[in-house]
């Protein structure tokens, strides 16, 4: 999750970077928000540490690799030094702080995002497009028409794909953890339908809206595209086999993931050769 987010924020500082690439600049706010992403990470896993166990995951804090007590020590001190390392980015500060408090929402009562289909995906929404628009703020300069643009295009493959198809695995669990996701109340198939409807509108959508109005992104947007298919594909073979083996679960969530990683390096290969 830490390098994805981080893949995010540097797409981000591609976008705004004119002639001088301020380098430390970046590389201070890169360091920056590997620390919200792991504070985001780490805090979920503290506040999750009993339906992870139930589900069997594999996560550090769930298996006790990392003992409780500790976790929320590195968690806490994350976050303090995204905060320190932002506050050498001028406008990131802000940024961060907004990352930090989605991160809160996500995780912790009285709202615990997680807990519900809708609000988890707003907020991932939001975790994902305020990467986008800290990596701009670290170089000093905004968002431009197309970043907007490819930044929500990709904020809403994680807020209407990603979001879902994460609880395929862990649906009996939630489900006992009192949790209302569409997985845990609804089942796998209504899950399934909507992974695919969310899919489909961003991999329609995400190009049309590129060629539409920032013609300079679309080679990052097609990969959404082929991505939105792969996805419905696992979504429907997931039918026939989730019944038999838990582990096929996650094949959407591996396309889902594996595409966001694609658009991301191909939009960013294509703005530095552009230079």
């Amino acid at each position: 999750m830490q390098i994805a987010f981080l893949l995010r924020f540097v797409t981000g500082t591609a976008f705004a970077t004119q002639g001088d690439p301020r380098l430390p600049r970046i590389l201070a706010g890169a360091a920056a928000w590997l620390c919200a992403s792991v504070f985001a990470y780490l805090f979920n896993g503290v506040m999750d540490v009993d339906e992870d166990r139930r589900n069997h995951s594999e996560r550090p804090i769930a298996r006790a690799a990392l003992p409780l007590r500790r976790a929320v020590a590195v968690t806490l001190t994350a976050a303090l030094l995204a905060l320190l390392l932002s506050a050498l980015c001028g406008g990131l500060i802000g940024w961060v702080v907004a990352f930090l408090a989605l991160g809160w929402v996500y995780s912790a009562p009285p709202l615990a995002a997680k807990q519900a289909s809708l609000p988890c995906a707003v907020v991932v929404f939001g975790l994902g497009w305020t990467s986008y628009a800290g990596g701009a703020a670290a170089v000093g300069n905004g968002l431009t028409v197309p970043a907007v643009v490819f930044a929500t295009a990709m904020a809403a493959w994680m807020a209407l794909v990603g979001a879902v198809v994460k609880d395929f695995s862990d649906a009996e669990g939630d489900a006992g953890a009192g949790r209302r996701t569409l997985a845990a109340t609804r089942g796998l198939h209504a899950a399934r339908r909507l992974a695919i409807a969310g899919a489909l509108a961003v991999g329609v959508g995400a190009p049309a809206a590129a060629g539409a109005w920032a013609p300079a992104v679309l080679p990052g947007t097609l990969p959404l595209a082929l991505g939105a298919g792969w996805v419905t594909v696992r979504c429907l073979r997931g039918r026939h086999t989730e019944h038999r083996d838990r582990h096929a679960r996650r094949d959407a969530y591996r396309a889902f993931m594996i595409t966001q990683y694609t658009a991301n390096l191909v939009m960013l290969v294509t703005l530095v050769g552009s230079r």
